[in-house]
């Protein structure tokens, strides 16, 4: 998990730095329009999906829970707008999305330690939290 909060700090200091002046652009495919419109509806898209899955999850449990597929929609969401906005050298929009994509890689991380943590304390014989199963799965 380490290694994605590398590439994204990598990501967000390349980002980070001002946009080239060049009105051409500088991403891939720059002047296809539709490719970047599907870009940036799809991260909208994938963006507000979590919000859809978290309140089923929270149906299903018959209570107020985040499940791991929050943070990726969260963080897969992020990316791809944060790709859109950087073609469409829209420094706020750079901003907002660069800034977001921490917490969720954070949960991330925090999520995958607790599960090795407790598959660790599993394999040496101490009982989990019931409140959290063995297998991870919410």
């Amino acid at each position: 998990m380490s290694e994605l909060l590398l590439i994204y700090t990598a990501f967000s200091l390349a980002a980070a730095t001002s946009l080239p002046s060049d009105p051409n652009g500088f991403m891939p495919f720059q002047n296809n329009y539709w490719l970047w419109k599907v870009i940036g509806f799809g991260g909208l898209l994938t963006f507000q999906a979590r919000w859809v899955v978290q309140w089923l999850y929270s149906e299903r449990h018959r209570e107020s829970k985040v499940p791991v597929a929050f943070w990726w929609l969260s963080l897969a969401g992020a990316l791809l707008e944060l790709s859109y906005f950087l073609r469409q050298q829209d420094s706020v929009g750079v901003c907002g999305y660069v800034v977001s994509a921490l917490p969720y890689t954070r949960n991330l991380m925090l999520v995958y330690r607790k599960r090795r943590e407790d598959a660790a304390a599993a394999a040496r014989g101490f009982e989990l939290n019931p409140a959290i199963p063995a297998n991870g799965k919410h």
